[in-house]
């Protein structure tokens, strides 16, 4: 088998990389980040209906992030 990627697939590739960095500088989400994840973070005062989804998107992005790279995991077995 010939390797050799596709244009589209450097491009994605690339964007979910260029993605990654661009959270990993945003202060405002890596600050809502260690907000969320502080053991002292009290859930009954701030989560309610209108931010809860938003609160358990940021509580799990690691695990997401970590699931979705599996799926693309065949190297290591």
């Amino acid at each position: 088998m010939k390797i050799e990627l596709t244009k589209e697939q450097r491009q994605q590739m690339n964007s979910i990389f260029k993605a990654m960095n661009a959270l990993k500088k945003d202060k405002q989400f890596i600050k809502l980040l260690e907000h969320c994840c502080d053991r002292d973070f009290d859930e009954m005062k701030e989560v309610n209906s209108t931010n809860e989804d938003d609160y358990m998107r940021i509580i799990n992005f690691y695990d997401d992030i970590t699931d979705r790279a599996e799926d693309f995991n065949y190297h290591n077995y």
